[in-house]
């Protein structure tokens, strides 16, 4: 194991690869207060001792999906091989980029469903300053609005300036019109209503691809997601379908099916939590 670094270390060649592929959002969070809220088996010590710092890592807009689409139609066994290919890919790029960190101690971690560790990652991307939480309950970044997807972060024992904290409140000002776009009125509150979000996906498919209320944010339009990265997102087995028309690869070829409408995984996810909570 390498000692904590005292030296400055240059993250340029990192950050630069990575942005070429669509990790275009980057920040860096001190690992103090990560450790004040992130709860005892998360503590940065036991992630990787010497931790000095952490960097997080997001997609802005649509340029990661375009790069994996460039990759899958060059290698379309990247599709058939792997149950998440977006996140397959994300680890490849990550694997390319990291050599240019050198020989200091540090540790990935991902935001994919198949993590060998899972972490918060809404929490890093708070104290790494990548946006504020907004009133759909979305990380907001100035750049790129509601179209950022959390994707990696790397403990590292090395020292790295932290990143200004983001605005609380990003959306102070705006006439919210997300508010009123829902057709479940799941935000007659102010907020997202999850009870009424997964009522209206049950009797209805028009959710199902897409998000009237976050297409309905202000900020940052020209990010919004295509219509193929909707529903790769919101349906997996659909999306998976789309993918393969794209990318030219048989049915037949594809190990995986996909998996059903995303609205399903993240209703039990909710219903887990409310039941372990004190």
């Amino acid at each position: 194991m390498n000692p904590p670094s005292s030296d400055p270390l240059d993250l340029a060649p990192l950050t630069t690869a990575l942005a070429d592929v669509g990790l275009n959002t980057f920040g860096v969070a001190d690992p103090v207060k990560w450790d004040a809220v992130a709860g005892p088996t998360r503590l940065s010590a036991e992630l990787l001792p010497g931790t000095q710092a952490i960097l997080v890592f997001g997609s802005g807009g649509g340029r990661l999906w375009d790069s994996l689409l460039a990759d899958l139609t060059a290698n379309p066994r990247h599709l058939g091989d792997e149950e998440h290919p977006l996140d397959a890919f994300v680890r490849r790029q990550v694997a390319f980029a990291d050599a240019a960190l050198g020989p200091v101690h540090r540790r990935w971690f991902f935001a994919s469903a198949n993590a060998d560790v899972h972490l918060d990652f809404r929490l890093l991307a708070d104290l790494a300053g990548l946006g504020g939480r907004s009133r759909l309950g979305l990380l907001l970044n100035p750049d790129y609005g509601v179209w950022l997807g959390l994707r990696a972060a790397c403990f590292i024992a090395a020292p790295v300036p932290f990143s200004a904290p983001a605005v609380a409140d990003p959306c102070v000002g705006c006439p919210a019109p997300c508010m009123d776009a829902c057709p479940g009125e799941a935000f007659l509150a102010g907020h997202w209503n999850v009870d009424r979000c997964s009522a209206f996906h049950a009797v209805s498919t028009r959710c199902a691809s897409s998000c009237d209320a976050r297409r309905a944010c202000p900020v940052a339009p020209h990010a919004r997601y295509g219509d193929d990265e909707f529903l790769y997102h919101y349906d997996r087995a659909q999306g998976r379908i789309r993918l393969r028309q794209l990318v030219g690869l048989p049915e037949a070829e594809d190990a995986y099916e996909g998996v059903g409408p995303h609205w399903q995984t993240w209703r039990r996810k909710v219903d887990v939590r409310r039941a372990t909570e004190p």
